[in-house]
């Protein structure tokens, strides 16, 4: 196809659309009136070539703002087999022509002018410019430049291309003209002994103000950065038409500039004054890495408030691989090569129509619409939608297809008029689908994410573990040592506490202070209420004397101390004894060191091409005959079952499953889907447009119990979220089982008991899983969850119930009465 060959085959504005068909049988102009929201007959029609079998169209053109009775196009070209064949001309509109009852009306009502440039052979380099009012046009080549008015006859005035350039060597590949000035750029030739054989070079054009010949005001070259790869460019080849070395230029109507030099990767921002048109103001520049076709077709719309490029990547020998159009704000943002886009189409839920082909040529914008054309001459036409709706792309259709406005998906909103998408609600904020303009606040405290439709409870992001980490194994098995060790330590702090000396030692002093408070009552009170005071006392303290056997008052007050240490001692022993298993025990807080249990562990790794022992190769078998669920969890989403697709790979083949349970409740899709085998991998793909936040991702299998065997019951989760962000499109998960079986060996007499679970390992990039807003901007797929599970190794614990024997012993020593 010929779309991509020797100039632009598409223009646009607010009363028409006109693309040329050169491939057609026979050539022809297909045209589309405005209002483009309709594709019906009288709306559209196609004319042919004025001389069907040797006119070759170069390219067409429009004015921006045409007057009302200026409904015409113009179009240059040349004659293929004629050397003096090159033309400009036009096809007016004239709405008299119209037959009623006449079905293709619009064709029968366009007439042609054309006009001969005549002694000037086959052109590499020839372009046309319309100045808004749609009146009149400029023509441009290396050799020749011409100012064509379409209102006075179709006269044709022209001269020597030596007249205008300030280079003679200069190759024109795009231009566009505004109501004062024009802007064109194009290849000068430099030295042919260097090694850089041409430059590209942008002209600023003035137009004279009494017979309109465009002059040469200011001009702008761009520079490559040395090193970099556009510095090695030679551009040998640059005088021969190619169409890597096209160029495409926009003006705005405030006088801002788009240059697009895909061959350098770059596009360029520039501003001139309207008032003063003299000079042509670098603003900046966007590249897009080591490759071609940025700025291969560049549009203002809006009012010229946003800009839309078409960025082609090629490789440096110009093979295709992409196309996309990039949407940028340009009056609330900086446009430079790190700029973020508003929105990019195609993206997941613009997709490009079937009919479409993926490699995009040409842009062509009015004030409220876009038109793109692909490689194969197919239409495409982007309607602007007010605030709360994106233009939606139709999958089929008529000819051109034409975008219809759709509410913002939830989690997304649109504040302005625009072709842009949607774009999602900032963190901290949601839209559960009817707040499409603006999006809502959500609480404190809660997962409101990027894209967010809810305001969920932290709680629902909770990671569920079924298995705690074993202490470290106690250096003594002898209980009296483990009961001497605790009894006599202080600590400080919280060990100061539950110290049993310490508490010893208090009533030991209170022991004490009994003592001195009876030595100062003998200095400072008679004798005979004295030894009252001293007979009562010695009479308590006798009958609580454990020491003595209740013959020293002494004993009495140091049994009080021996009291509170025997207490300790049972309370600890008590509460040592419970710990164990260490499956239901918790923290020894009685103790200064909490981690001590009463038992004695070992822990094993075993590879599983050991085969068990056959103690153990039962529980192996229970742990492999496990019947297991995997749960998923989307977490702030608004996405239903019915979109819900699964598949399972059994060997090479990929088979449809099905699953148990899947419900959205509360912005929470579960999905419960039991697995055929435990060694699988899982796709699960969901066809909706819709934001997810966050992920859990856990194991279900049922318990049993047989004899000394104990299966666990199965039951975790892993949750996964990113604060300012949103779950990628594609999910690879990676969930790496590990048998655990516990072994528990009595002292003697039984046979040793066997408990087995499988803990869970996740292997997930969370730079991967979750996507910022410009990352988001850019996904174009459906999501797809891919979930691999593996068994790994076991590892084998060994708990040791080792004998307590608590005992407690008092030693009565008589010691002869003492009087104090």
């Amino acid at each position: 196809m010929d779309y991509d060959a020797y100039g632009v085959k598409i223009a646009m504005n607010e009363v028409l659309l006109v693309q040329a068909q050169n491939a057609k049988n026979p050539p022809t102009f297909f045209i589309q009136f405005a209002p483009y929201n309709t594709t019906q007959n009288l709306s559209q029609c196609s004319i042919n070539y004025t001389d069907i079998l040797d006119t070759y169209v170069y390219c067409v053109a429009v004015g921006k703002k045409p007057d009302q009775n200026q409904t015409q196009f113009f179009f240059a070209g040349e004659l293929i087999n004629s050397r003096n064949g090159t033309f400009i001309g036009v096809a007016q509109y004239n709405q008299t022509n119209i037959g009623a009852n006449t079905s293709n009306s619009c064709a029968l009502s366009f007439s042609y002018s054309l006009q001969y440039l005549i002694n000037y052979e086959h052109q590499e380099y020839y372009v046309i410019g319309i100045e808004p009012q749609n009146r009149f046009a400029y023509g441009f080549s290396n050799l020749f430049v011409f100012v064509f008015d379409s209102a006075n006859g179709s006269t044709l005035e022209q001269w020597n291309g030596n007249l205008t350039w300030s280079n003679s060597s200069f190759l024109p590949h795009a231009v566009d003209i505004s109501n004062n000035f024009g802007i064109i750029a194009g290849f000068i030739q430099n030295d042919p002994r260097g090694r850089v054989k041409y430059s590209p070079i942008i002209y600023l054009l003035n137009f004279n103000s009494s017979n309109r010949h465009p002059i040469v005001v200011d001009q702008y070259i761009p520079i490559a950065t040395p090193g970099t790869w556009q510095d090695l460019l030679s551009y040998s080849d640059a005088n021969i038409y190619s169409a890597k070395y096209d160029m495409s230029i926009s003006i705005n109507s405030r006088g801002d500039v788009l240059v697009g030099m895909q061959f350098i990767n770059r596009v360029f921002l520039f501003s001139v004054n309207i008032s003063d048109p003299t000079q042509l103001i670098y603003i900046s520049r966007n590249t897009n890495g080591r490759s071609l076709g940025n700025g291969k077709s560049v549009a203002w719309l809006d009012n010229g408030n946003m800009a839309a490029i078409l960025i082609n990547t090629y490789s440096l020998n110009y093979q295709w691989s992409s196309s996309q159009i990039y949407f940028h704000d340009m009056r609330s943002s900086i446009y430079n090569s790190n700029s973020t886009p508003l929105s990019i189409f195609p993206n997941y839920h613009q997709l490009l129509p079937q009919s479409f082909s993926p490699i995009f040529l040409n842009i062509v914008s009015s004030s409220t619409s876009l038109a793109l054309m692909d490689d194969n001459g197919n239409l495409l036409i982007f309607i602007a939608t007010s605030a709360g709706f994106y233009p939606s792309v139709p999958a089929t259709g008529s000819v051109p297809l034409i975008t219809s406005p759709q509410p913002c998906p939830p989690g997304m909103y649109k504040d302005k008029l625009g072709i842009n998408d949607c774009i999602l609600c900032p963190t901290g904020t949601k839209n559960p689908g009817d707040s499409t303009i603006q999006c809502i606040s959500c609480a404190p405290d809660t997962f409101c994410p990027l894209g967010s439709v809810s305001e969920i409870s932290e709680s629902a992001l909770e990671t569920i573990a079924q298995l705690i980490a074993y202490p470290k194994s106690p250096e003594s098995t002898i209980f009296d040592e483990v009961l001497i060790q605790n009894m006599f330590h202080i600590g400080s702090n919280r060990c100061l506490l539950v110290s049993p000396l310490f508490w010893t030692l208090i009533v030991a002093s209170l022991a004490i202070l009994v003592i001195i408070v009876l030595k100062m009552l003998k200095c400072f009170v008679n004798h005979k209420t004295y030894a009252q005071i001293k007979n009562r006392i010695h009479c308590i303290f006798k009958k609580t004397d454990l020491i003595g056997e209740g013959e020293l008052w002494v004993g009495g007050l140091a049994s009080f101390s021996m009291v509170v240490l025997v207490c300790f001692a049972y309370a600890f022993s008590n509460a040592y004894y419970k710990q164990y298993p260490i499956e239901t025990s918790a923290d020894s807080y009685f103790a200064c060191d909490p981690s001590i249990r009463n038992a004695k562990f070992q822990t094993n790794l075993q590879t599983l091409g050991i085969p068990p022992s056959d103690t153990e190769k039962k529980m192996f078998d229970l742990l492999n005959e496990q019947s297991l669920s995997l749960n998923i969890e989307f977490i702030n989403t608004l996405i239903n079952c019915d979109v819900i697709s699964i598949q399972a790979q059994y060997g090479t083949i990929w088979s449809t499953i099905r699953w148990s349970n899947c419900q959205n409740n509360n912005s929470i899709l579960f999905l419960s889907i039991p697995l055929p085998f435990q060694h699988i991998s899982v796709q699960i793909t969901l066809a909706q447009v819709q934001t997810i936040g966050g992920l859990r991702i856990g194991l279900s299998g049922g318990k049993h119990e047989e004899e000394f065997y104990q299966l666990k019951e199965l039951n975790f989760y892993g949750s996964f979220s990113k604060n300012g962000s949103v779950l990628s499109q594609t999910l690879p998960v990676s969930l790496e089982l590990t048998k655990v079986i516990n072994e528990t060996i009595p002292i003697e007499g039984e046979e040793s008991h066997f408990t087995g679970i499988y803990i869970p390992t996740y292997t997930v990039d969370l730079n991967s899983l979750f996507l910022t807003r410009d990352q988001y901007i850019h996904s174009t797929s459906q999501m797809i969850v891919f979930l691999s599970r593996n068994i790994w190794s076991s590892v084998r614990i060994v708990q040791i119930d080792f004998e307590t024997n608590i005992s407690f012993r008092l030693s009565n020593n008589v010691s002869p009465p003492q009087e104090i």
